[in-house]
């Protein structure tokens, strides 16, 4: 019973490995520590750092809606088990 619900654990937050997604942009600096090529006149080490805050939002939405969305439907069968009258969600 407890390897099911540690399987059950790694299921619902493997999601939060993408967060490391952010993190590995801009973890080794010698990648992007240069000035071509330049966009609109603003050196490559500039608007990489933007890019890469901003790809680090939409991550951190999307990993915050996905967990949210798996939450919503644990929670829904969990209640429909209750319903049913699954002995073991009985409280």
């Amino acid at each position: 019973m407890a390897g099911g619900r540690n399987q059950v654990r790694i299921r619902r937050y493997w999601l939060r490995l993408l967060l490391l997604i952010p993190f590995a942009l801009v973890i080794w600096v010698p990648f992007y520590n240069r000035i071509e090529p330049t966009l609109f006149g603003i050196p490559f080490f500039y608007w990489y750092q933007l890019a890469a805050i901003l790809l680090g939002a939409c991550v951190v939405m999307a990993v915050y809606l996905l967990e949210r969305r798996q939450t919503f439907n644990l929670s829904r069968r969990r209640a429909e088990k209750r319903r049913s009258g699954d002995p073991e969600m009985r409280p």
